[in-house]
C-alpha cells in the first residue's frame, strides 16, 4: 500500500469536516469485519460523512476489538463476523485477503437483501471471484492508502482523503451497486478508480507488491548483520541512515496481511521477482568485477526508469 499521511489514532475525528460529506439520509449501520488500520479508518470516516448511523466491529483478536472500542471506532462489539454482518447496510470485509471466501460464506445468511458489501483488499482477481461465490452484492476494492502501521491505533477518518480506490466490479456486479459503492468512497474523501481485476493485479503486483519483496529482503539481510552482534552490529544501530530507514519501512507492515497478498497473486509476482533477482545479480557482477562502466551504466538506466514510473 502506498503511504497516506500519518497514521494516527481513532481520536483523529479533528480531520473529519474537511472530509466530503455524504449527501441523503445515512445508509443505516455499518459492519467492519477487521477493525485495524484500513477497517477503522472506513468506520472513522464513513461515520464522520455522515454516510451511516453507526458502526459494529468484529474481529479475531479480541485485544484488537477491545482497542477499536477504546479509540471510538466501533459503537458495537460483535460476538462474530455473521453477528456483525447481521441487518448492517454496508459491510466491509478488511481481513487478509485468503480468509475473504470463508467470511463471504458465513455472513451471507444474515445478509440484508439490499446490503452493500465491500472488501479492501490489495489482491482482487481471486479474492473478487470467492467472495462472489457466496454474495452477489459485493463490489471488491481496494484503497490505495494506509502506512507501514497496523492495527485500530493506526486508523484516522483522513486517511482516504485524496487516495485513490480501485473498484473492480465484474459482470455479475449490478450497475447500481458499483455506483453505490463509488459514491461510498468518494464520500470519506477517495477517489474511485474502475479496473479489471486482473490488470490491478499486475500492476499492484509491480507498484505495490515487488517493492514490499525488496524491503522485507533488505530488512532481512541487514538484520542478519546486525543478528551477528560484536562492532559492527553496535555502529549499525547507532548511524540509523535515512537510507536504511526509508528503503525498509514498508517492512514494518503486517506481516500476515503480506503473506497473504504475496501467496495470493504469486502468478503476477513470481516473474517480477525473477527480474528483480537478475537486476541484483546484474548489479553484483559488476561490482564483483570492479567494472565502473558497466555500473555506471547500470545505475543512470535504473534512475531513469524510475523517474518514468514513480511521479514526482
Amino acid at each position: 500500500m502506498s503511504a497516506a499521511g500519518a497514521g494516527g489514532s481513532g481520536t483523529t475525528d479533528a480531520a473529519a469536516p474537511s472530509l466530503p460529506r455524504w449527501t441523503g439520509p445515512p445508509l443505516g449501520s455499518l459492519a467492519v469485519i477487521g477493525v485495524g488500520q484500513i477497517g477503522g479508518s472506513v468506520a472513522l470516516a464513513a461515520r464522520a460523512a455522515g454516510a451511516v448511523t453507526d458502526v459494529v466491529g468484529w474481529s479475531r483478536s479480541a485485544e484488537t476489538l477491545r482497542r477499536a472500542g477504546v479509540a471510538g471506532i466501533v459503537d458495537r462489539a460483535a460476538p462474530s463476523a455473521r453477528e456483525a454482518a447481521r441487518g448492517a447496510a454496508v459491510v466491509v470485509l478488511a481481513t487478509p485477503v485468503l480468509t475473504l471466501g470463508a467470511l463471504a460464506e458465513e455472513i451471507a445468511p444474515v445478509l440484508r437483501d439490499d446490503a452493500l458489501v465491500i472488501d479492501v483488499g490489495s489482491t482482487k482477481r481471486a479474492a473478487v471471484a470467492a467472495v462472489e461465490n457466496h454474495v452477489a452484492r459485493f463490489v471488491g476494492c481496494h484503497p490505495l492508502a494506509g502506512t507501514e502501521r497496523s492495527g485500530p491505533d493506526a486508523a484516522t477518518a483522513a486517511l482516504f482523503a485524496g487516495r485513490l480506490c480501485i473498484v473492480c466490479p465484474t459482470g455479475r456486479t449490478p450497475p447500481e451497486l458499483v455506483a453505490l459503492a463509488e459514491r461510498f468512497w468518494s464520500a470519506i474523501g477517495a477517489r474511485p478508480l474502475r479496473m479489471d481485476a486482473a490488470l490491478h493485479d499486475r500492476v499492484l503486483g509491480a507498484a505495490s507488491h515487488l517493492p514490499h519483496v525488496a524491503a522485507y529482503a533488505l530488512a532481512a539481510a541487514v538484520g542478519a548483520i546486525d543478528a551477528e552482534g560484536g562492532e559492527t552490529s553496535a555502529a549499525l544501530r547507532a548511524l540509523g541512515t535515512t537510507s536504511l530507514r526509508d528503503s525498509t519501512r514498508i517492512a514494518a507492515s503486517s506481516p500476515v496481511m503480506w503473506r497473504d497478498i504475496f501467496l495470493d497473486n504469486r502468478a503476477e509476482m513470481l516473474p517480477l521477482i525473477d527480474r528483480l533477482a537478475a537486476a541484483v545479480g546484474d548489479l553484483r557482477a559488476a561490482i564483483a568485477a570492479g567494472d565502473g562502466a558497466h555500473l555506471e551504466a547500470f545505475l543512470e538506466a535504473a534512475r531513469a526508469a524510475r523517474g518514468k514510473v514513480v511521479p514526482g
